[in-house]
């Protein structure tokens, strides 16, 4: 007698199912890790420029008081110098090529000591900004002479608080000051330096901008200082006007 086959049909597939328990929140979770994950990176980039920004001015300040250490040593040396000089006047005993080097010596040492109260008024505009002109300000600005007595080189730095990291955008003018046959005359630079193009200087920088060339006077012109002013592009932004003597340093 033949032996049937227990339960299974023939020529039939059979699937096995399996209950899978729903979870509503875990996609929730898996949201609000992704999230968690995007803000900690955020502040992980934030703490880094931060870092960065510190170690920047870190810097400025050991070269603000190197500068410092340099004009405290060169003033001292001054003095010493115009000991010297004073000695070699008096003396009957020094030649004159030994006092004329003493003075050669003299003068360069005053003009090192005008070049680091530069770089110190320029490191201080940096790190403290000036009240009322949001941060800027004119670091610092110079004639210097040529072996043509009628050209000089000028030199204008404008800056900003390394504290203040907006760019900053408006127009400078220089004026060049005094009088020509005996009446007062005043000439735009534009009209005596190649290098600039028109009256208004354009300004565009983060946290300095320097604007330097060649200019040359006109003949019978005698100058008596120069009027330096720097507007904001902005409403309500900084305004400042400044005059300078007609002092010339040597080349």
């Amino acid at each position: 007698m033949a032996r049937k086959g227990k339960g299974r049909v023939k020529g039939s597939k059979q699937y096995r199912m399996k209950v899978v328990p729903h979870r509503p929140l875990s996609g929730a979770l898996s949201i609000v890790g992704v999230a968690l994950l995007v803000l900690a990176a955020s502040a992980a980039a934030y703490f880094a420029g931060q870092q960065h920004l510190r170690s920047e001015l870190d810097h400025t300040t050991v070269a603000h008081e190197r500068a410092l250490q340099e004009l405290e040593k060169l003033q001292r040396e001054n003095e010493a110098l115009r000991l010297r000089a004073t000695t070699a006047e008096q003396s009957l005993t020094i030649g004159e090529q030994a006092s004329e080097k003493v003075r050669a010596e003299l003068v360069e040492k005053e003009n090192r000591i005008a070049e680091l109260k530069q770089e110190i008024s320029f490191y201080r505009g940096l790190m403290a900004p000036a009240d009322g002109s949001e941060g800027v300000s004119i670091g610092s600005f110079s004639i210097s002479q040529t072996a043509d007595t009628r050209r000089y080189q000028y030199k204008l730095l404008v800056q900003q608080s390394a504290t203040r990291h907006s760019v900053v955008t408006g127009q400078a003018t220089f004026i060049v000051v005094g009088s020509q046959d005996g009446q007062p005359k005043r000439y735009p630079l534009s009209a005596l330096s190649p290098q600039v193009d028109g009256e208004m200087i354009p300004l565009r920088f983060k946290y300095f901008q320097n604007i330097e060339g060649e200019l040359k006077l006109p003949e019978g012109f005698e100058p008596e200082g120069v009027e330096l002013s720097l507007k904001s592009s902005g409403r309500g932004g900084f305004n400042i006007e400044q005059r300078y003597g007609w002092l010339v340093q040597k080349g």
